[in-house]
């Protein structure tokens, strides 16, 4: 009888013994993954009461979510100087996210670029501007009355010949990608469409569109970019036409728009100008149902001018002239 109590006493010693064990490596572990005590291994806070502190914690609970989702801990309890467990703050994901959002941004991270509304300019807002575009663009750089302005514009331009040699410029063929790459604007108005009305869909000229102004944000960073809608021709015109329809340009002018971020790119609608009245280009403003007449063009050009943007660099730059 004495030998079986012998024995018993024997285990229970290994039991508490290999206990204690288990109980100081979790101790250990939890410290390692949750708490990140430096002072585990004092004489005061030996593992097995880290082990008791993730047992209060329920750290066990921890453990078996992480296993099947984004189970985040929360509410660890700390230590005090009295030795006594107290709540922490801020432990969980929603806590560490309410600290984030309330702290001051930092100074490295940049503001979201504002947005700005159309106001109205006087003529020399056009000095540093860049125009580019097909003959309609031509009769504006003669008849409007912008002066100063450079002007990359031929008749019977299109989309597609923007990396083609097309514009003379300083007496030399170049493309407009390649006299973009060379020289900078403040303000690059951009405007065709007309010429391409036959070719492809309204989806493929956009896209090629797209890719325009995207490389012309690249070349001209600092540049405000001025989409222009395609003008309408006359409703006789338009329903005498195969391509050459109101209902084909406003098709590709609704998909340019949305380039425009009122931020740095910009849509303006030329036909909501006087030009245009019932969705269709004033046939008494035409010689040909597409070209506006000479006398007309300033119409054009006022449209712009109440149609101006200034950020902080364009009025830097206007004071500086």
């Amino acid at each position: 009888m004495k030998e079986i109590n012998n024995r018993k006493y024997y285990i229970l010693l290994i039991l508490i013994a290999v206990s204690t064990l288990l109980f100081s490596l979790l101790g250990c572990y939890w410290n390692l993954q949750y708490y990140h005590d430096n002072s585990l291994y004092s004489i005061s806070t030996p593992p097995l009461a880290t082990a008791m502190r993730g047992i209060h914690d329920k750290l066990y609970m921890t453990d078996f979510f992480s296993l099947h989702s984004d189970y985040a801990v929360d509410n660890l309890s700390v230590i005090s100087a009295s030795g006594q467990p107290e709540q922490s703050v801020g432990t969980s994901f929603a806590g560490i996210l309410s600290e984030l959002s309330a702290a001051e941004p930092a100074a490295d991270i940049q503001a979201e670029p504002e947005v700005y509304d159309f106001t109205t300019a006087t003529d020399d807002y056009f000095a540093d501007a860049c125009f580019i575009g097909d003959s309609r663009t031509v009769g504006i750089s003669q008849y409007s009355g912008i002066e100063n302005a450079t002007f990359l514009c031929k008749t019977s331009l299109s989309i597609y010949d923007y990396d083609k040699p097309k514009i003379t410029y300083d007496e030399t063929k170049m493309s407009i990608h390649d006299i973009l790459s060379e020289k900078q604007f403040a303000k690059i108005y951009l405007m065709v469409g007309i010429n391409e009305c036959g070719t492809g869909t309204p989806e493929s000229f956009y896209e090629r569109y797209r890719d325009v102004v995207m490389d012309i944000r690249r070349l001209q960073p600092e540049a405000l970019i001025f989409i222009q809608g395609n003008l309408f021709v006359t409703r006789q015109k338009s329903e005498d036409g195969d391509s050459i329809t109101n209902e084909n340009i406003a098709a590709r002018n609704d998909l340019i728009a949305t380039l425009a971020n009122q931020k740095d790119i910009f849509y303006i609608d030329i036909n909501e100008s006087s030009l245009c009245a019932e969705g269709a280009l004033v046939s008494d403003y035409t010689w040909d149902q597409v070209h506006v007449k000479a006398q007309y063009n300033p119409i054009w050009k006022d449209f712009l001018l109440h149609h101006a943007i200034y950020t902080d660099k364009t009025l830097t730059a206007n004071n500086s002239q």
